[in-house]
């Protein structure tokens, strides 16, 4: 009987230091801000932390900044700048440095993110995530800026990077939402995302101001070929207007698989606009009357739970 007791509390210390061990790894300083042009604000556990040079970033803290940017570099050489009035949330960080291998995800909530590539993302790049409320990116190595505005629609610009010998090169990013993927691959290039289920528009190359004058390096052209082109750019902005709605259709009113595995159900309308997110394996049916027209959708057998949605 003795015996038995001593193995029960060897059991019981070991599951203890365990959850110990898992506490001390959650809550490790990742990283810290290296410099900053006013405090910015971190939530951590319900605390409220002003910043300053050198404070420590911890896995699922929410950094706020108002009327000043703050730079972050990360244990592994990730370099994140948070612009004035941004949120970014450090939702999941893990880093070997023996084998500078991990994984890293961040989400900006609002306003403008530069990212640096660090060693997980060089060596571990399937494992990098970064995220807006309406798209994800997947990184390749490089430096990139988000914006991200109030309604969650994003933009962004792939930069230059310079490797350790301090040569610059480009690499890429993939922009992912539910209704489409676009890879930017050229210094500069750009895209946007209205909404998780429109699909990124087609790269173009954003023109950057000479390093002496400021002038942008654009070709001059007469009265008639610029008006001829504004007419084109219309006509291309009709066609990709027409191109995303179509998209949308396709993707509304059914579950689809998200990044994460995770499945969503979209509707939308020119007045109203639902999602339901639940997790795979999911037995689920949804009945959407929106002013009468009625929209069913089943995942599986559906026979689990049952969603009755009424639009008034």
């Amino acid at each position: 009987m003795l015996i038995q007791i001593q193995v029960v509390l060897q059991k019981v210390v070991l599951v203890v230091f365990s959850l110990n061990l898992f506490s001390a790894f959650l809550y490790a300083d990742i990283g810290s801000v290296t410099s900053q042009t006013k405090a910015a604000q971190i939530t951590r556990r319900g605390d409220k932390i002003l910043t300053k040079v050198d404070t420590a970033v911890e896995m699922s803290d929410l950094i706020e900044t108002l009327k000043g940017r703050t730079n972050i570099k990360f244990i592994d050489d990730t370099k994140v700048s948070v612009t004035e009035y941004s949120k970014l949330l450090i939702d999941e960080f893990v880093y070997n440095p023996e084998k500078k291998t991990g994984k890293l995800s961040l989400k900006a909530a609002l306003g403008t993110i530069r990212y640096s590539s660090g060693k997980i993302a060089k060596n571990s790049r399937k494992n990098v995530k970064i995220k807006s409320p309406t798209a994800s990116v997947s990184v390749r190595g490089t430096d990139f800026t988000m914006n991200v505005q109030e309604d969650g629609a994003s933009s962004f610009l792939l930069l230059p990077s310079v490797d350790d010998t301090g040569n610059s090169y480009v690499g890429s990013i993939d922009v992912a939402t539910l209704g489409g993927k676009v890879t930017l691959n050229k210094a500069y290039e750009a895209t946007t995302v209205t909404s998780a289920i429109a699909a990124p528009t087609p790269p173009v190359i954003i023109q950057q101001d000479n390093a002496g004058g400021g002038k942008k390096d654009t070709p001059k052209k007469d009265n008639l070929e610029n008006d001829q082109n504004a007419e084109d750019e219309k006509e291309e902005e009709k066609l990709d207007d027409i191109k995303i709605k179509r998209k949308e259709k396709q993707v509304m009113n059914k579950f689809l698989k998200m990044d994460d595995g995770r499945f969503v159900f979209f509707s939308k309308d020119k007045d109203n606009m639902i999602s339901l997110i639940v997790e795979d394996g999911s037995n689920v049916t949804i009945n959407y009357d929106n002013k009468g027209s009625i929209i069913n959708a089943k995942m599986n057998s559906g026979t689990n739970v049952q969603f009755n949605i009424k639009q008034q």
